[in-house]
């Protein structure tokens, strides 16, 4: 008599369409010294995440200091008035704590992670590194020179390095987005602890700046922000203006790595922020293009030819403007035809989107939102980088509602209104002695050698 297979598979489980979702809704208060806090109560959420939004653009730093916005930062959790390097270091270790940061050319974001119960001592030392930094000279001048040797580290890294050169490139020369948001060699060798402590006084403050809780919320939160925060002054605070970007003038670059057996590039141009009308259109149309890993650049330059491990497209939208690029790395002797495969690829008179494409897009975008956001951290970060761009709290469901009525006609409409193959700036990091010629055929005819050092 025959057993029944054990391993024989059964009806497959029917699988529900998704249901409603929304990004949380958070509660505001206000503090008497104008530090605005906004609270998202997640049950079941035991580590709450917390980000200090400062309004504290890239601008604010003065031009020979760039960098100092970052090395101020980073060494904030190094020591307090109260408490010595060690002893602030352990205290954040008892609480549970994780302290970090994001400096962006928006403001500066300050993190703090930590399990419920232990809040109360965390935002206790949160407030203290935040306000009573001692950003002391030893403190400041190792963060410089973990600085200097990241700029180098970056200056080495092929695709960094194009990355590096693409910034240069898009955006008007001379202009602080042009340069690295953590700062050049020139100008972070130039930051002491005056410097620091200076930029400190000058722009930490409550005024404009909010404080994001997001996590499994105890009652008495509020009191608990009003005993460490309540009492920071912004007598001193610095209300600094926002600069939009400016683009630059299309050029073609190359970094020169002699021997190079790859070349890691960068093209693009110029894009939009999240508040254009076009966003939700050009959301689907890069990732119909170079978003996903079986998008119509990946499909062809890698699966097909075998070019590359992957290339991508995406739109990186500031508080305003922005830029959009497509990024890879390629074999040197493959990069003229890669490029102008690319470059045909993303023309898309002859090759219109596709109703399946655009629907596979925004099935992808829906998706992702409610795991995206089941966690504190990815709350409370969302949270973040809509109070930095100045968005309204519901500002992700009026992105997935607007995203459904895209259309195959609205997204190239977008697209083609941005994205012109013919008028994209350019930057490679490879041995200009084998790719100039071939970029040159490729239609990159003003090829400029650069030097990242320069």
């Amino acid at each position: 008599m025959s057993q029944p297979n054990a391993f024989a598979p059964g009806p497959r489980p029917h699988i529900a369409e998704p249901g409603p979702w929304s990004f949380p809704t958070p509660r505001r208060a206000t503090l008497d010294n104008g530090l605005e806090v906004v609270s998202y109560d997640l049950p079941g959420q035991h580590v709450i995440s917390a980000s200090l939004v400062l309004d504290v653009p890239l601008a604010a730093e003065p031009r020979e200091l760039e960098g100092v916005a970052t090395i101020t930062c980073r060494t904030l959790d190094e020591g307090t008035a109260k408490h010595s390097t060690d002893e602030f270091a352990e205290l954040l270790e008892t609480a549970g704590a994780g302290f970090g940061l994001d400096v962006s050319s928006a403001g500066l974001q300050l993190i703090l992670d930590v399990p419920s119960r232990r809040l109360d001592a965390a935002l206790d030392l949160f407030a203290e590194a935040v306000t009573i930094p001692a950003l002391a000279g030893p403190d400041i001048d190792r963060q410089v020179q973990l600085r200097l040797a990241e700029i180098g580290q970056a200056r080495a890294n092929p695709s960094q390095a194009a990355a590096i050169a693409f910034r240069r490139t898009v955006f008007a020369a001379g202009t602080r987005y042009a340069r690295m948001n953590d700062g050049e060699p020139d100008t972070v060798a130039a930051v002491d602890a005056e410097a620091a402590q200076s930029f400190h006084h000058d722009h930490f403050g409550p005024r404009g700046s909010k404080l994001i809780l997001a996590g499994e919320l105890p009652d008495t939160v509020q009191s608990l922000v009003e005993q460490h925060f309540g009492v920071w002054s912004g007598d001193h605070q610095r209300a600094v203006d926002h600069r939009p970007p400016e683009p630059g003038a299309r050029r073609s670059v190359i970094v020169h790595r002699p021997g190079a057996v790859q070349a890691d590039l960068q093209f693009g141009g110029f894009g939009i922020d999240r508040t254009d009308p076009r966003w939700a259109d050009i959301s689907v149309a890069s990732y119909i293009m170079g978003g996903a890993f079986l998008s119509r650049l990946n499909g062809v330059l890698r699966e097909e030819l075998g070019y590359t491990y992957g290339v991508r497209m995406g739109f990186n939208p500031l508080r305003s403007g922005g830029t959009f690029s497509v990024s890879g790395s390629f074999r040197t002797e493959v990069i003229g035809d890669a490029l102008t495969r690319a470059r045909d690829l993303l023309s898309i008179k002859d090759q219109p989107f596709t109703p399946a494409e655009v629907k596979d897009a925004v099935t992808y975008f829906a998706g992702v939102s409610p795991l995206r956001y089941a966690t504190a951290d990815g709350v409370a970060d969302q949270a973040a980088i809509q109070a930095l761009a100045v968005l309204p709290d519901d500002y992700l469901d009026q992105r997935l509602a607007r995203l459904r009525d895209v259309t195959p006609e609205s997204a190239a409409a977008a697209y083609e209104s941005l994205v012109d193959p013919d008028q994209l700036t350019l930057a490679v990091a490879g041995d200009a002695d084998k790719i100039a010629e071939p970029l040159r055929q490729a239609r990159f005819a003003d090829i400029e050698i650069i030097d990242l050092e320069g």
